[in-house]
């Protein structure tokens, strides 16, 4: 019987991982890079991808617990002197609001002190932050190291709800900036061995960074596009036993095959423009490898409730987001007078690098569990977070297949009844579109949305896996389905597909706004 080792599901600890045996794919071949080649560091990566474990080994590595990285690339290339280490950490500092974040520092400052054995007195936020730098330094006669863990918490946690909670998120962004901005004084820059920064977002020069910017961004930068995640070499070199038991236990007739559909489920992001490799999403692989299971885990973790608020505001643009065009500076303007929502989603991990033409970047989904939920949470987000509306997608789906069109009208309607009488005050076709596209995306089939055809653009295309079949949709508001069909055959919308060898079927839906329903469906088959 081959042992199982054990995977890190539930810790971020370096030491206990170590200690324990449990798996550990090894990146401290670009850890080495860092702490030789640099001083101060800032990496942008979506959540629950290794930031807070990459943070505690750091820790381990700078305190000299040299025992802890034996086996590792690094340990016969370091020295592992010991050096003060101070890490402020944000999933653990409250920031509720603004007086909470000031008393959370001022208490890890404290707390540093007393460790130390140094003597902090009384002051403001700053003030002590650079004494602490200094007395530690005077008393090891080693420079310090600084350990920032998801530095954007006490901003991100605050958006999308409400001018209150904005104003809050910008007073934490004016203390977050006054008191790291500690770390660029000429004071203490000669008393800092390291710093090291991680966040989802990366905000911009205007903001938290401007009194923080001697901080490398390495965030895009190509020779780290797999320092989080894990890359297909590594899940085979490291998960070798939990890959064969997936394997085994879900009947595949080989290794490639199965990593064909981990492939599918959680690999495809894409963190440099400058180098095309993609990485897998490391939680999402480690419990389908520790549940023999192809689900949506990464979205069990977090609700991304701030994003579904926005993209409420905006509805019409989310059938978009599956190939959405930016310009290469479209992170550039990341603050919070100036949020793009693109930006958002990129840097929280729901879209990632599609291509890169010259420049610009096709963002897309990475990936089918980020867009199967993040669109099932869209829709739930416009149905007033009704859970009925997700189960009627499946069903549309089952009516989809047996060709049952008045079952397809009557569950389009029943979703339609779920969303909040306030949406449809600016309701118009791209809303409905929006709506429809949701649906249909989450009944198991695969919909484009707005496809560009030699005359024009179709509203969607629908096509279950496997099948040789595509259906093409025409939404109309107060105008017949009948005369959806005839442009959907006017314009050769089903041309491109029977090049293809596909059976189309051309599906019109007229609906009506002013009574929040579909109206009628007319379906013509071709070959």
């Amino acid at each position: 019987m081959v042992l199982m080792r054990r995977l890190p599901l539930d810790t971020s600890s370096f030491k206990q991982i170590r200690e324990r045996g449990w798996v550990y794919v090894d990146k401290t071949p670009w850890i080495h890079r860092l702490v030789t080649e640099g001083i101060c560091y800032f990496l942008s990566r979506p959540r629950r991808f290794g930031k807070s474990l990459t943070v505690n080994t750091l820790k381990e590595l700078f305190r000299g617990n040299r025992k802890l990285f034996e086996g590792l690339y690094i340990h016969d290339k370091w020295d592992f002197t010991e050096h003060p280490v101070l890490i402020f950490d944000f999933n653990e500092i409250s920031h509720e609001n603004a007086e909470n974040l000031k008393r959370g520092l001022q208490y890890r400052l404290t707390t540093y002190a007393e460790d130390y054995g140094v003597d902090l007195p009384e002051g403001d936020l700053r003030e002590r932050f650079d004494r602490l730098i200094k007395a530690l330094y005077r008393k090891t006669g080693r420079p310090v190291v600084v350990l920032v863990d998801e530095y954007d918490k006490p901003i991100l946690d605050h958006l999308g709800l409400g001018e209150e909670r904005m104003h809050i998120a910008r007073q934490n962004r004016e203390i977050l900036k006054n008191f790291f901005g500690v770390l660029k004084g000429a004071g203490v820059v000669d008393e800092l061995a390291f710093v090291f920064v991680t966040g989802v977002s990366s905000f911009t020069k205007v903001s938290i960074f401007s009194e923080w910017n001697n901080l490398v961004d390495i965030t895009l930068h190509p020779d780290f596009a797999d320092f989080l995640g894990y890359t297909e070499e590594e899940m085979v070199r490291f998960f070798p036993e939990h890959l064969d038991r997936l394997c085994e236990e879900k009947g595949f007739k080989g290794r490639e095959e199965c990593l064909s559909e981990i492939r599918f489920w959680y690999n495809g992001y894409r963190f440099s423009p400058r180098r095309d490799l993609r990485v897998y999403n490391p939680i999402s692989v480690m419990y389908c490898l520790s549940w023999r299971s192809f689900e949506n885990f990464w979205f069990r973790t977090g609700t991304p409730t701030f994003l579904v608020n926005w993209l409420k505001e905006k509805p019409w643009r989310i059938p978009e987001l599956e190939r959405f065009p930016v310009g290469a500076e479209f992170l550039e303007a990341f603050d919070l007078e100036n949020l793009r929502v693109e930006a958002v989603l990129y840097q929280a991990g729901y879209l990632t690098i599609g291509e890169v033409r010259d420049e610009e970047w096709v963002l897309t989904y990475p990936n089918r569990e980020v867009r199967r939920s993040f669109q099932g949470i869209l829709l739930q987000g416009l149905c007033d977070w009704e859970t009925r509306p997700r189960v009627l997608a499946d069903e549309l789906g089952r009516a989809i297949r047996r060709l049952d069109w008045d079952a397809v009208r009557e569950i389009l309607n029943d979703i339609l009844s779920y969303i909040p009488h306030s949406l449809y005050a600016r309701a118009d076709e791209r809303f409905f579109h929006t709506v429809f596209y949701l649906a249909l995306a989450l009944s198991g089939y695969r919909a484009e949305s707005e496809v560009l055809t030699h005359r024009g653009r179709l509203d969607m295309a629908v096509r279950y896996e496997g099948e040789g079949r595509v259906f093409v949709f025409e939404f109309k508001a107060g105008v017949s389905a009948e005369e959806a069909l005839k442009q959907i055959e006017a314009r050769g919308y089903a041309d491109r597909f029977r090049a293809r060898g596909l059976s189309v079927i051309g599906v019109g839906v007229s609906f009506d706004p002013a009574e929040r329903r579909v109206l009628d469906i007319s379906v013509r088959a071709s070959s």
